[in-house]
């Protein structure tokens, strides 16, 4: 079974559009989503409209999430991660994930392709087309 840590801005996506192949990790058969609180709180503070509010809760009843922030470590392999971006990367390494999939090319596109504490950073279609 793989572990998939999301990053928020694919909470955020699979909110918004329901019918988004994204939205579509949900029905993944032997996939395990994850997140963090911290994507959580960003994600519900990116989806003010009720009813996509609303989609999101359901989709992250669905997953699992860690019971606590991880306390910052090194990362030797990510040493320009805006310290914005840090929290994503650590949680999904403590979490156990094989994958972080995020949409953010701004910030973590030098980590794209790329396996940082054992996680493969990659975009949520190319996970999608493996």
């Amino acid at each position: 079974m793989d572990r998939v840590f999301l990053d928020a801005n694919v909470l955020v996506s699979a909110a918004l559009k329901p019918e988004s192949r994204v939205a579509g990790l949900w029905s993944l058969k032997a996939v395990r989503l994850l997140a963090s609180p911290y994507v959580v709180t960003e994600a519900r503070r990116n989806v003010p409209d009720p009813a996509a509010a609303e989609r999101l809760e359901a989709l992250v009843a669905r997953m699992a999430i860690l019971p606590a922030e991880p306390a910052e470590f090194e990362t030797p392999d990510a040493p320009d991660l805006p310290a914005k971006d840090r929290p994503v990367l650590l949680a999904a390494i403590v979490s156990g994930a094989e994958y972080l999939l995020t949409g953010d090319m701004a910030h973590f596109g030098t980590c794209f392709g790329r396996v940082i504490g054992g996680v493969r950073v990659m975009l949520p279609g190319d996970y999608l087309r493996l």
